[in-house]
């Protein structure tokens, strides 16, 4: 039995992992996919203190150093949960997993614009990550749906790329960073288009075309960014969640249930970024430590696992 499986592997889990790990506890990360959650999609990180380079490369590291501390990644889909009790369960599609203390971690997914042809042509043209999929619309015409950060700095990676970019977005005024938009506006290659709702993609085997209520456009890709959806629909019924599906947390966030804990994009906050993520992880972390050494009366030299310059 585990000391506490965390559950998701972006950074919010791998920092959790690491601290815990850290402090002598047993601890396992249970990923479905790849280790870095929305990290891995940023092409160019400027807002995580100290750090330089692309997000994948940011939880590269984050994963590198939570092993190294001694935390173990697990590869498996977890399809329900038991948290009542002092034994926690997960179990997943290749095994079972007990624990002491869950932190969920599981972050959140994208949201889907809501446009004719949008499932239909994924794969075909339309996409969720201009940093995956880019490259296969070198010097064509491209279009991104929203108007926050993550959609300019889609936008301003593929007009390194594409021949023209345009930014399509409802609203009259970009949600997104004062910073990131002026860059956007300095790209000959980059149009963005107010008031302007997509309404279908249309082509033969790919996108060829985005129609919208102002018009159409002639592009060979869509990329949509218009925002994100908690990934906690496996933790109705058990956690405190609000009306928008996000888990609701208690001062160390703490849920509404002994020992288990939440951190990151799937929980009530008001910034979704890397660094708090990182940040929830490490107070999430420092509860389960607790929790642990308080329902064990643990007798153990704890290691430092933060250290003051």
């Amino acid at each position: 039995m585990y000391d506490c499986i965390i559950l998701g592997g972006g950074l919010a889990g791998l920092t959790a992992a690491l601290y815990t790990a850290r402090a002598g506890l047993k601890v396992a990360v249970i990923e479905k996919e790849q280790c870095g959650g929305q990290a891995v999609m940023a092409d160019v990180v400027e807002n995580y203190p100290g750090f330089s380079g692309s997000g994948y490369e940011l939880a590269e590291k984050a994963e590198s150093q939570a092993v190294s501390a001694g935390a173990e990644i697990i590869y498996d889909e977890i399809e329900s949960v038991s948290l009542n009790g002092a034994v926690k369960k997960a179990v997943g599609t290749l095994d079972e997993y007990e624990s002491k203390a869950v932190v969920v971690a599981t972050g959140a997914s994208h949201r889907k614009a809501g446009f004719k042809g949008e499932a239909e042509f994924l794969g075909a043209g339309v996409s969720y990550c201009a940093v995956c999929d880019g490259a296969f619309f070198e010097n064509k015409s491209v279009a991104v749906i929203g108007g926050g950060n993550t959609a300019v700095s889609e936008a301003l990676y593929l007009s390194n790329i594409c021949q023209k970019v345009y930014l399509v977005y409802r609203g009259e005024k970009l949600r997104a960073d004062y910073a990131l938009v002026k860059r956007l506006e300095e790209k000959e290659n980059a149009e963005i288009i107010y008031n302007s709702v997509p309404l279908e993609v249309n082509g033969d085997k790919s996108v060829e075309m985005l129609v919208t209520n102002n018009g159409e456009l002639n592009v060979s890709g869509v990329f949509v960014a218009v925002g994100l959806v908690p990934e906690t629909k496996l933790f109705e019924g058990l956690l405190e969640l609000d009306e928008k599906g996000y888990i609701k947390a208690k001062h160390g966030l703490k849920t509404n249930i002994d020992n288990v804990f939440v951190a990151g994009d799937c929980r009530v906050k008001s910034l979704r970024q890397m660094i708090t993520a990182s940040s929830d992880g490490a107070v999430a972390a420092e509860e389960v430590i607790k929790s642990v050494e308080e329902s064990e009366k643990w007798n153990y030299q704890r290691k430092p696992y933060i250290q003051y310059c």
